[in-house]
């Protein structure tokens, strides 16, 4: 819809004086509660259909029965939350799926699904793992999702407010930040502890229980049936194993078995024995191999694992293991969805009772296994940085044979690795998440990426290694400048540094403190950290080129222009001589900024374009929005304000869908919407967009130009300063003030702000005002 037609659909023949502004303010409004579905093209604002709501409810199971009456109670309560408490294998989860396909329709707007593995014996789920998966599924681009837990749960229910979801969370401890507490949405929450508000669901009724036996084609004699349902103690989860184990085997004989474990008696029977007597009988009539894949199984650090998985645990092939695996799922021990397989917590318990001695080495096949596999994965699907040298390792990885495969792996495993850093020994735990700390920072998985960094450092510094508390801080310094948490940046930096034997290592963290002071506005430190980086550096390229390009950007703000030039054309010369394709794209970005300033329009478009392209080859999404930004600056300079604005729209658009805020504010200022540009620039914490938008609005506004030099003096925004006075001096028709901006434009060879200026005082009057006259 175009601007104009959009003012006549709101406000019809009588639009308020000044339009524009006033729909911005209403757009603003809007987007605020709906954020994702107002988008601003060339024309106008254009409305997208919301995206399909998540689905994420696990399949219902097929031979559920009975538990109607309380499906009946449960089905009809009308509260933002459900809780079903109970004791292990009484069937809660089972229930709360059941329930949670029936009510379903309830919620048009999707569903949310979380095994929180509150009582399992491997790491639990967190709070801020859980919400971020809750948001990425509700749209949300992993680079939104906060650190913070209150800031998660904020944008949670902010996303949920207007909505229908219903939320389930299963093997909960408490009913906590991950319940909506929004209108409209409803949470089903399972538990094994007392909660607020219970449903205390019971063993199954007698006629229940032989329901599900009859489900399972349990035949026998009534009495037979009677007493295999009270052996069991009418758990659901006791009888499946039964039932599974009974498929080749008579039921008399099964319950001669069952009644010779002298631990069963039919008056003191509790579920967790009755469970137990059901796993031994299915366990001792598993062969021997079966019997100690089983075993392995239960140090399987994740929620769920897989055939490969198996196969490393086993030092089998992938064909023993499938088969392996298919014995165990149909003796009723482990549950399996599509290629995934997972253990009930209580049968994972009772076969951690039976690894033995082979469970140390297995793990240590695993954590070998996941960690080479991890290394060459992200290394393909992420730029590669510098890691901590490789351990000697039991097992190779898996290799893969492009960046899509590798992406595709660590996708699909990316909850498993994360509780395989939690759980890992040293030295395992810092160097997997060292091995993964590019892929999460690549893909914006900021709570994974705490819950690594945070288990890896635990670990490093409780046995004395030094070198990985090291990277563990490098990636904590790493993780705090991605959030612009500064002051934390510079101190994990800091320690590191301090702690630093080598001259690389020390060299790659006064590079990231240069990085930060950079950003802080400190020129002087960032100078300094970078020079010294440099020194230490030769001889190992890929850092030599990254600190090139950071001198390079620290002299660009410090408008000493030329020399940043310099810095980066040798950035782009070494980058090109070793293959780096993502370091000379960074360094002709860089470049062609710096000739944008120059006022060498066509050279900086030249470098732009070339940069596009490399991260365009490089499938490298996240700096394309920065390039097409300031391509649509080169185009307004150039009075080519037609494709400015289509330039500009790709670059919102683009930076929209990875969270590129900064880049949000560049583009809302090409398009001209000023003051969305400013709000979201104070909200953010970004001076120079604010600035480079309050240079438009301060041209007919004297106190906002003279707020804006003092902000931009305040800053040490040398580049700005000029641009500055000449605006106060547009504003006021103060002369002096244009050849003080001339001057300073001068000196840093700023052409646009020289030829502005010169403009200006050509068309001044004559110092004595004056005419002559014959």
């Amino acid at each position: 819809m175009l601007f104009g037609d959009l003012v006549q659909a709101v406000w019809g023949d009588e639009p308020p004086a000044k339009p524009l502004p006033a729909l911005r303010t209403l757009m603003r409004r809007l987007r605020q509660s709906t954020e994702d579905e107002i988008v601003t093209d060339v024309s106008g604002y254009r409305l997208v259909a919301r995206a399909p709501g998540p689905s994420q409810l696990p399949a219902d199971l097929p031979d559920f029965v009975g538990r109607e009456a309380e499906l009946a109670a449960l089905s009809a309560m009308d509260a933002p939350v459900v809780v079903i408490t109970g004791p292990p294998g009484v069937g809660k989860t089972s229930l709360a799926i059941r329930l949670a396909h029936r009510i379903r329709d309830r919620f048009p707007d999707g569903q949310l699904h979380v095994n929180l593995r509150g009582f399992a014996t491997g790491p639990a789920v967190t709070v801020e793992q859980a919400l971020g998966r809750f948001l990425r599924a509700l749209g949300v681009p992993p680079a939104k999702v906060p650190l913070d837990r209150e800031e998660q749960v904020e944008l949670y229910r902010s996303k949920l407010r207007g909505r229908r979801v219903l939320v389930v969370l299963d093997n909960a401890t408490e009913v906590g930040p991950l319940v909506p507490g929004v209108e409209g949405c409803t949470a089903i929450v399972t538990s094994r502890n007392e909660l607020a508000g219970q449903v205390r669901l019971d063993v199954l009724a007698d006629d229940e229980a032989g329901a599900l036996l009859d489900r399972m084609k349990i035949g026998g004699s009534p009495e037979d049936r009677a007493e295999l349902i009270r052996l069991c103690a009418n758990l659901p989860l006791a009888l499946r194993i039964a039932g599974a184990h009974l498929a080749d085997r008579l039921l008399p004989d099964y319950l001669a078995d069952l009644r010779g474990d002298g631990r069963l008696d039919a008056l003191e029977i509790e579920g967790d024995a009755a469970v137990r007597a059901a796993f031994d009988l299915s366990f001792k009539a598993l062969p021997d191999d079966a019997r100690r894949l089983f075993g392995l199984l239960s140090v399987h650090p994740g929620g769920d694992f897989d055939l490969p998985d198996t196969a490393v645990l086993a030092e089998s092939s992938l064909e023993d293991s499938a088969e392996l695996v298919g014995v165990l799922v149909r003796a009723g021990l482990v549950q399996q969805a599509g290629e995934r397989f997972h253990l009930h917590d209580l049968i994972r318990l009772f076969a951690s009772e039976q690894v033995g001695a082979e469970g140390p080495p297995a793990v240590r096949r695993l954590l070998s296994f996941y960690l080479d596999t991890a290394r060459h994965a992200s290394d393909l699907a992420a730029t590669p940085i510098k890691r901590l040298d490789p351990l000697p390792l039991d097992v190779t990885g898996r290799r893969f044979a492009n960046s899509e495969e590798a992406q595709e792996w660590l996708d699909a495993k990316r909850s498993t690795l994360v509780a395989a850093v939690a759980a890992a020994p040293h030295p395992f735990a810092s160097h997997l998440a060292d091995s993964l700390r590019g892929y999460l920072v690549y893909g914006a998985y900021r709570p994974e990426l705490d819950v690594v960094l945070a288990a890896g450092l635990a670990s490093a510094r409780a046995a004395g290694d030094v070198d990985g508390e090291i990277a563990m801080l490098n990636g904590r310094g790493q993780l705090h400048l991605i959030r612009g948490a500064y002051s934390d940046a510079l101190e994990a930096f800091g320690r590191a540094a301090d702690l630093a034997t080598s001259d690389f290592m020390r060299a790659v963290l006064l590079s990231n403190m240069g990085s930060v002071k950079r950003e802080i506005g400190d020129l002087t430190g960032a100078l300094a950290d970078l020079e010294e980086a440099l020194r230490l550096s030769p001889g190992e390229p890929p850092l030599y080129i990254t600190v090139l390009f950071n001198l390079g950007t620290v002299l660009g703000a410090r408008a000493e222009l030329r020399k940043a030039i310099g810095y980066l054309e040798e950035a782009v010369r070494l980058g090109e001589e070793h293959g780096f394709k993502i370091k000379v794209a960074v360094a002709r970005e860089s470049i062609g900024i710096a000739r944008l300033e120059l006022g060498q329009y066509e050279e900086g478009r030249r470098h732009l374009e070339a940069a596009l392209a490399g991260y365009q080859e490089a499938n490298a999404a996240e700096p394309v929005p920065n390039v097409l930004v300031n391509l649509a600056d080169i185009a307004v300079a150039t009075g080519d304000d037609e494709h400015a604005r289509t330039l500009a729209s790709r670059a919102l658009e683009a930076a929209r869908q990875i969270a590129a805020v900064r880049v949000e504010v560049e583009a809302l200022i090409v398009l001209g919407d000023l003051g969305a540009a400013v709000e979201l620039a104070n909200r953010i914490n970004y001076p120079l967009g604010r600035h480079k938008a309050q240079l438009v609005l301060a041209r007919h506004d004297v106190e906002l130009a003279r707020e804006l030099v003092r902000d931009v003096r305040d800053s040490g925004d040398l580049l700005m300063e000029s641009k500055a006075l000449l605006v106060l001096a547009e504003a006021t028709g103060d002369a002096a003030i244009a050849k003080e901006a001339l001057e300073l434009a001068k000196v840093r060879e700023q052409s646009a702000v020289v030829a502005g200026a010169e403009a200006f005082l050509s068309a001044q009057p004559p110092a004595n005002g004056g005419s002559t006259s014959s």
